[in-house]
């Protein structure tokens, strides 16, 4: 999990989550420095979430029924989209030129 660059404390999954969710910027709580997720882990996230949805939907599918498909369909990425806080990696904002 991504830890402050300033004071070192870990940042929760929750805290994360939200972040990626809106590709915004997090506080830590201890210190208030501003944390930004990097574009290789933009990549990471959208290969982690779209990208198995959509190779499924697309190619692999088992089922005759469409609403199956895309049931199985939402399951991976949401699978996918509750693990992508363990892979994406932040930097302090001032840092960071995105």
């Amino acid at each position: 999990m991504t830890k402050c660059d300033c004071c070192h404390r870990s940042f929760h999954w929750g805290e994360l989550f939200n972040n990626i969710l809106s590709y915004g910027s997090t506080h830590c709580k201890s210190c208030g420095c501003e944390h930004k997720i990097t574009f290789p882990s933009r990549i990471a996230v959208t290969s982690m979430t779209v990208v198995p949805f959509m190779v499924f939907g697309l190619f692999l599918t088992p089922f005759k029924s469409n609403g199956l498909t895309i049931a199985v369909g939402l399951l991976i990425y949401v699978l996918g989209l509750m693990l992508t806080p363990f892979v994406a990696n932040y930097k302090q904002a001032s840092e960071q030129n995105v």
